[in-house]
């Protein structure tokens, strides 16, 4: 009995690795050769991002030059240009800015240098898990080091 249960804990681990490795996150270049400036217009970015699926472990990529950065906000503050809640921020000074989406649901990014959200630098995601039977979208992972490790008889 023992050596059965060893046998499927052994197949569920290999099961599992199968379907995370078919669930490759994706690396997304915000604003693709653009990249993370004032745009052209003020749609630019909600039409960049209106044609791609974000999943849990993507990564965003936020190229810039000269004077931008990039803050991860509450709706609130997307909708109104606010810089009240910062979550996070790239520093005007860096060039490449990396955010590795660790949750599920909606995101908001804005640039907050000068009038730079107002004309269009800014943009809204709703992250999903990468399979449909995952939690639902306002549940947070738990944590890797509280998570408890499985065991199997032997």
């Amino acid at each position: 009995m023992a050596k059965h249960m060893g046998l499927i804990g052994c197949s569920i681990v290999v099961v599992l690795s199968l379907l995370f490795a078919a669930s490759e996150a994706a690396r997304y270049n915000v604003g693709d050769r653009f990249g993370w400036s004032v745009p052209p217009n003020e749609t630019f970015y909600s039409d960049w991002a209106s044609s791609k699926t974000f999943i849990v472990g993507d990564t965003l990529v936020f190229n810039w030059t000269g004077n931008q950065n990039v803050a991860d906000v509450p709706m609130a503050d997307y909708n109104n240009c606010s810089t009240d809640a910062i979550t996070f921020t790239g520093s005007p000074n860096r060039t490449v800015f990396m955010i590795t989406l660790l949750y599920p649901g909606p995101r908001y990014f804005i640039c907050t240098v000068d009038d730079h959200c107002a004309r269009g630098q800014k943009f809204s995601i709703n992250v999903e898990w990468p399979f449909s039977s995952g939690p639902s979208p306002s549940a947070r992972p738990p944590s890797y080091s509280s998570a408890p490790s499985p065991s199997f008889g032997v």
